[in-house]
């Protein structure tokens, strides 16, 4: 058991180590005064980056002989910036302008210029060649124009003849002059010797000749004489194939639909079958199917028919609109006893009476008319088809065809408006215009039909079998084999337009339209018909059914139509 001196002791050891503890601690956590501390003290900034090296290009290869080119070839030294020509302006205007940039290099640090492509052949600069670099307006150095073109040192040229000796006075002002070149209005002289020069420079450098070949029998003497080698020889104008002719696009068809008639149109087929001289092989009309054996299965046409009997003659009348938009309506009469099992000849005209009446495929129209006709249908057409876009809900059975049939349809519930021409298998009123692509697009043909400028808003577009590019690795194939959208956005063709003229679809622009499919809820899409590579198109814009055929579909031909007869 410890003593009370011990337990003293021990009582007194904690206490100096409790003391100790508070006391280090309280050291290490006491602060300097704020008052004490500088608040004006100088932050040293940090140094500034090291300067960029300046670049300096070399100096141009001497022109002065043929050795001193040689050994600057060997050399292999870095390109001096490049002068460009430019398609649309003159060479030594892109000239004046590189040289600039390169005179004021000693206030630019500019990155080396990249290896430049060969010159065309031909007179205007390919569109590929980079445009140099704008001059500098910072420079205080600006070294002028580039120097003179001077001729004479070129070794395969004649030397030049003497030139007067100048007076003192005129001295002053021949150097203002040279410093003043008019690069704008350079000879033909001048221009020849400045790009013989850049082909001599550019054979060098890339180390394979590089020359021109339109340039005249002498210069290419002088060639010959120094570089060894002599002109190409003559071509025979004899020998060049004969070009093939460009189809005509003012008549003929040039698209697959409408299906292509034997006569002008299907309206005028089918009233030649109606003729007393057609022979019939059987008596149709006493089916219950009043459409003749021509149109039977013919998916690319509506009708309306009728028949009446008054005990002694049964007579029915059936109106036919085909898809070309011509009309025909046709009679037979024959007495009512008679069946398909009555034998008789459907080919006595005293026993069988027939008639036939029809109108050939309408006109294009004039601007005003096709103007018109967008003011009255495109806008309701373009909106109906909006209306769907992004609901999620396809319309009526969700074909593509639907969207624009029932867009048209919908004109039935204003009385006010003049009823349009129905959509007849892929017709959709006045055409505007057909084309047609093959061998990836190589290959595109068109024609405008029509007075209008323009594609607008409303109208309606058919693909068959297309196929449009959307990238390297991607494309649309529109049509299986057809395929029909609602355009919602104006297109104006990148060339004027007028009716009959050819039109490739490279030229119309680009495509905005509302379409829809079966397993695809309407949305919006986009096609560039410079990128259409196969298949067919068609563009309508929606019409007047009276005001563009002259009539409303009837069994019967009316009173006031003025038809032909065969």
């Amino acid at each position: 058991m410890p003593t009370l001196a011990e337990l003293r002791s021990k009582a007194s050891k904690v206490k100096d180590a409790g003391v100790t503890r508070i006391v280090n601690t309280k050291d290490k956590m006491t602060s300097q005064p704020s008052k004490n501390i500088n608040w004006h003290a100088e932050i040293k900034p940090k140094p500034p980056p090291p300067a960029k090296p300046e670049y300096r290009p070399p100096p141009p290869p001497s022109r002065t002989s043929s050795s001193t080119s040689s050994a600057s070839a060997q050399s292999k030294a870095p390109a001096p910036p490049v002068p460009v020509r430019r398609a649309g302006s003159s060479a030594s205007s892109s000239l004046a302008r590189s040289a600039s940039a390169t005179s004021q290099a000693s206030n630019v640090s500019p990155s080396p210029p990249p290896r430049p492509p060969p010159r065309s052949i031909h007179s205007a600069a390919s569109h590929s060649v980079s445009p140099s670099p704008p001059p500098s307006t910072a420079s205080s150095n600006h070294a002028g124009p580039p120097p003179p073109i001077r001729r004479e040192t070129r070794p395969d040229l004649a030397p030049p003849a003497p030139r007067p000796a100048l007076s003192a006075a005129k001295v002053h002002d021949t150097a203002a002059d040279i410093d003043r070149i008019d690069w704008t209005n350079l000879s033909p002289e001048d221009k020849q010797a400045f790009f013989t020069w850049l082909d001599e420079f550019f054979s060098r450098y890339l180390g394979r000749p590089v020359g021109s070949q339109d340039t005249t029998s002498s210069t290419y003497g002088a060639k010959a004489a120094v570089s060894g080698y002599a002109p190409p020889p003559k071509i025979s104008v004899a020998s060049r194939p004969a070009m093939p002719s460009r189809p005509s696009m003012t008549e003929g068809p040039i698209t697959s639909y409408p299906p292509h008639p034997e006569r002008g149109s299907s309206a005028e087929d089918l009233a030649h079958y109606f003729s007393p001289t057609t022979h019939w092989p059987s008596a149709w009309y006493t089916e219950e199917n009043l459409v003749p054996p021509p149109l039977r299965g013919n998916q690319h046409l509506t009708w309306t028919g009728s028949w009446w009997s008054d005990g002694r003659t049964k007579t029915l009348a059936v109106g036919v609109l085909f898809a070309d938009l011509s009309m025909c309506w046709y009679t037979v009469a024959f007495p009512p006893h008679l069946t398909p099992n009555t034998p008789h000849d459907p080919n006595d005209a005293r026993t069988v009476q027939r008639h036939a009446a029809y109108l050939p495929r309408p006109a294009p129209w004039d601007p005003e008319r096709l103007v018109a006709a967008h003011e009255t249908y495109g806008e309701t057409i373009a909106s109906f088809a909006e209306s769907f876009e992004g609901t999620g809900r396809h319309c009526a059975r969700g074909e593509c065809w639907d969207l624009a049939n029932e867009a048209i349809k919908s004109f039935e519930q204003y009385d006010w408006v003049p009823k349009p021409v129905p959509s007849i298998s892929r017709t959709h009123g006045h055409l505007i215009y057909e084309g047609r692509a093959a061998d990836k697009g190589r290959t595109q043909v068109g024609r405008w039909r029509g007075g209008d400028d323009r594609v607008r808003r409303g109208d309606i577009v058919e693909w068959r079998k297309a196929r449009v590019s959307r990238g390297p690795y991607a494309w649309s194939t529109l049509g299986d084999p057809d395929h029909t959208a609602v355009i919602v956005r104006d297109m104006v063709p990148r060339t004027a337009v007028k009716d009959g003229m050819a039109v490739p679809p490279r030229e119309l622009g680009t495509l905005e339209v509302v379409e829809q499919g079966v397993t695809s809820p309407p949305k919006r899409e986009r096609y560039d018909l410079s990128q259409f590579e196969e298949g067919e198109v068609w563009i309508y814009r929606p019409v007047g059914m009276v005001e563009y055929l002259g009539t409303l579909l009837t069994a019967k031909c009316p009173e006031d139509v003025d038809a032909l007869t065969v």
